[in-house]
């Protein structure tokens, strides 16, 4: 059974920086200052736990009052397909409908996010990292 944690309290970083290898992410789990500093400048985080292993991850970036960024939603290989990282999104933005929330998705799974009510949005801009 999956269970689903909203407080950032609930991360053990050690297992979020291994989630992040998996999704590809390594260069985010490289430093552990910075690895936690991603967590806690993170306004609203959901977690998905199967017993006491990290197994999927989603977190937001916001003001908490107009404006959200999906920063990042990840699941560990093994445990995809089971509508867990689909879970996560709910539980980010659930609650919160006088947000805007935003995400930067690769075209290979923007169908995803699409099935969670995020629209594409032509008016946005973006200035990619310099490093």
């Amino acid at each position: 059974m999956i269970d689903y944690r909203t407080e950032h309290s609930a991360i053990d970083l050690a297992q979020l920086g291994a989630l992040f290898i998996t999704a590809g992410w390594a260069w985010r789990a490289e430093d552990p200052v910075k690895l936690a500093a991603l967590l806690e400048g993170s306004r609203f985080v959901t977690s998905a736990h199967d017993g006491a292993r990290l197994v999927g991850f989603a977190r937001a970036i916001s003001d908490g009052v107009t404006n959200a960024y999906v920063s990042t939603v990840a699941v560990l290989p093994e445990y995809r397909g089971r509508g867990i990282g689909a879970e996560l999104v709910k539980r980010l933005i659930e609650g919160r409908d006088t947000i805007r929330f935003v995400l930067h998705a690769a075209p290979g799974v923007q169908g995803f996010y699409r099935k969670l009510g995020f629209e594409d949005a032509p008016d946005m801009l973006r200035r990619d990292r310099r490093s």
